[in-house]
């Protein structure tokens, strides 16, 4: 029986040296893992990390997990064999186990790495900065449709990076735009990208101005940014010509949205309403969406559009003679060059009329186009009416003409084998084939949306009015100061 409790002993014994020796080969890999880290985070200093706090190192993670199983292997241990252990023995194991969870709890974090893309940078440059294995960046291009924002970067980006010290990419960010950013986590292994939407708070503001000189000073002292007043240059440019139509004492007030993320502007958003005097006259426009098509345009108080349309033809014509294209051979300079509008084969005098309201800003002779003249409609599309016979005798450069107005008539001047108008059509300074190119919408806001329409813009222009009649007392103030 001695011998049976004797042997009883022995094997209990030799369990909690396994156990202790198990605890202490853990607390050394764990010691391990830490200078590891130290290593990495002193290196990673070097190369402008962002620090951000998130999950520990997967070094660490194993370990924890390691320990974990260690805790639970001797509470078992303890249940089966607790009448041979002494109160000693059993605080000495619990101190080994505190201490090994402390070594893990208190090491430091992840750290993303941020690196700004340089002129002529690729994925692949910025991974050999990062010390990550060139093979990660194929495994990373196929982690999903998302990751395909990365083979555009430009100077400036940012793009971080977070890897082990193994070279092994675990996670990468990149901000698209404002609005929306790409995030690439390693997930069972596996690379995994997506693209996540910040999360955008938009506000309203409004502002004022007087055009002492130039609509842009104006703007600057109003503090409005270039882009909120390009885009009110747009919406009225249909009416008022701002280059040549603005006078002094002219005025403005735009309602719009500023865009923040947590609690920083990041950019302008839509103009939701505004008002322009020009020469004592007044312009009003404001921002409806049509709720059957979702689409947003700008809209005169009676809902009328701000955009005006186009004629797609603007003769009456017998055939097409020539087509948009590249390369075309010319019937007078026997070569080949690009043929950037179409041409209409018409009888000799056919009226020509404007494609759309405009001014005119050319009439007079082009080289090889003859008789010209180029009409203007807002502030992005011109077009352009060649070889004509004469023009419309009370139309002067500066003069405005509506669509379907008639503004020349069918000719043969310049180098043309016969009777014809070129005509082409520009976006932008860009010619764009006036047959297939897509021609801004002027539809009025349809009857069925009426009230809608009233309902939603009605508080708009209220605040509108607020805006502009304390800008009024203003000026009246500063008047009077004066």
């Amino acid at each position: 029986m001695s011998l049976i409790n004797k042997d009883f002993r022995l094997n209990q014994h030799k369990n909690q040296q396994r156990g202790y020796l198990r605890i202490r080969w853990a607390l050394l890999a764990i010691t391990f893992a830490g200078i590891t880290a130290v290593i990495a985070s002193t290196n990673s200093g070097h190369n402008k990390a962002e620090e951000i706090t998130t999950n520990t190192l997967p070094t660490f993670e194993t370990a924890k997990l390691t320990l974990d199983k260690l805790s639970e292997d001797l509470k078992e241990s303890r249940a089966r064999n607790s009448f041979a252990l002494s109160l000693p023995q059993l605080q000495a194991q619990q101190k080994l186990l505190d201490d090994a969870n402390n070594r893990i709890t208190n090491q430091s974090p992840r750290q993303w790495r941020e690196f700004q893309v340089k002129s002529g940078d690729s994925l692949a440059h910025l991974f050999k900065r990062a010390k990550i294995k060139p093979q990660q960046l194929d495994e990373l291009m196929k982690s999903g449709k998302a990751v395909k924002t990365l083979r555009r970067i430009f100077p400036k980006d940012i793009i971080r990076v977070l890897s082990g010290t193994n070279g092994i990419l675990q996670a990468l960010r990149y901000d698209i735009d404002h609005k929306s950013y790409l995030m690439v986590e390693r997930t069972s292994g596996v690379l995994v990208a997506k693209t996540y939407n910040h999360q955008i708070e938009t506000r309203q503001a409004h502002a004022s101005g007087v055009i002492n000189s130039s609509l842009f000073l104006a703007a600057q002292e109003a503090g409005i940014s270039q882009n909120i007043i390009m885009e009110l240059a747009n919406i009225f440019g249909w009416d008022i010509d701002f280059a040549l139509d603005i006078r002094k004492g002219d005025n403005f007030t735009v309602l719009y949205e500023e865009l923040f993320r947590n609690g920083e502007k990041i950019s302008d958003g839509n103009i939701l309403a505004a008002e322009f005097t020009n020469n004592r006259k007044i312009y009003r426009a404001v921002r409806y969406t049509n709720p059957q098509t979702n689409r947003s345009e700008y809209f005169t108080p009676d809902g009328k559009s701000m955009r005006k349309a186009f004629l797609r033809t603007p003769v009456n014509f017998t055939r097409i003679s020539s087509r948009f294209t590249t390369s075309r051979y010319h019937p007078v300079l026997h070569k080949f060059r690009s043929h950037k509008g179409v041409d209409y084969a018409a009888k000799r005098g056919t009226p020509i009329h404007s494609a759309g309201d405009g001014k005119i800003i050319f009439k007079g002779r082009k080289g090889g186009y003859g008789r010209v003249m180029i009409v203007q409609h807002g502030t992005k599309y011109t077009t352009l009416y060649a070889h004509l016979k004469t023009y419309n005798r009370k139309l002067r450069i500066g003069s405005k003409v509506k669509q379907g107005q008639t503004i020349a008539y069918v000719g043969s001047s310049g180098l043309a084998t016969g009777p014809h108008l070129h005509y082409e059509f520009r976006v932008n300074g860009v010619h764009r084939n006036p047959l297939t190119v897509k021609l801004p919408i002027s539809s009025p806001v349809p009857k069925r949306y009426m009230t809608d329409f009233e309902l939603t813009t009605s508080p708009v222009f209220a605040q509108l009015d607020l805006v502009t009649r304390a800008q009024q007392i203003a000026l009246v103030d500063t008047t009077t100061t004066q």
